[in-house]
């Protein structure tokens, strides 16, 4: 039991070790976390205000940025306006029942975006025919709509969005495990809350 736990222990911390060493030589991803830190700060700057979104777990990674953002990561500092759209469980339920899942992230769009605003979706797959992930695609719609600045947390697996041009910034994870993608995502999130604090 003892070796097989160990090996276990062992196997899953080399996966991560191979993914972060992946990351680490993608000049493409490491160039888009630029931009997208770059267009975040200038929202801020500008009185923008940042919309994020995601489903599951990126939902709940969603939530985990804007509290960052909203509180504070790593240092006293003055409040910064973001909002999770995957928090108010009226508005969920309320547009999803009336409307479909599919509106629930674009409808808030619609009431609380506006230029100068970022907006950023997570995912870890990609928007399929058969309606997987179709709110983050809609929102997206939405946001452009807007003349809101577009960045999303995606994995290689993020083909059909990509293709649509809609995001203007998108940071591929070099992984197809979600778990994987996720922990990625929140380490590109708590490199941007720590950059961000540094900056303003």
């Amino acid at each position: 039991m003892g070796k097989i736990v160990a090996n276990w222990f062992r196997d899953n911390c080399g996966m991560r070790l191979e993914m972060y060493a992946k990351m680490l030589k993608d000049q493409n991803l490491r160039g888009n976390v630029f931009k997208a830190l770059d267009i975040i700060e200038k929202g801020i700057a500008t009185g923008g205000k940042i919309l994020i979104f995601g489903n599951g777990g990126s939902a709940a990674e969603s939530q985990h940025f804007a509290a960052e953002l909203v509180c504070q990561f790593q240092k006293k500092r003055v409040a910064i306006p973001a909002i999770a759209l995957t928090t108010d469980t009226s508005i969920l339920t309320a547009q999803g029942n009336d409307h479909g899942f599919d509106s629930v992230f674009e409808r808030q769009i619609e009431a609380l975006c506006h230029p100068g605003d970022v907006v950023i979706g997570l995912t870890t797959s990609d928007v399929y025919h058969n309606g997987h992930s179709r709110n983050i695609f809609n929102a997206f719609g939405a946001a452009h709509k807007k003349g809101a600045k577009k960045i999303g947390l995606f994995s290689i697996k993020t083909k059909n969005l990509i293709s649509i041009g809609l995001v203007d910034v998108p940071i591929l994870i070099p992984a197809e495990n979600t778990a994987l993608i996720q922990e990625a995502h929140l380490a590109i999130i708590h490199m941007l809350c720590e950059r961000i604090e540094e900056n303003l």
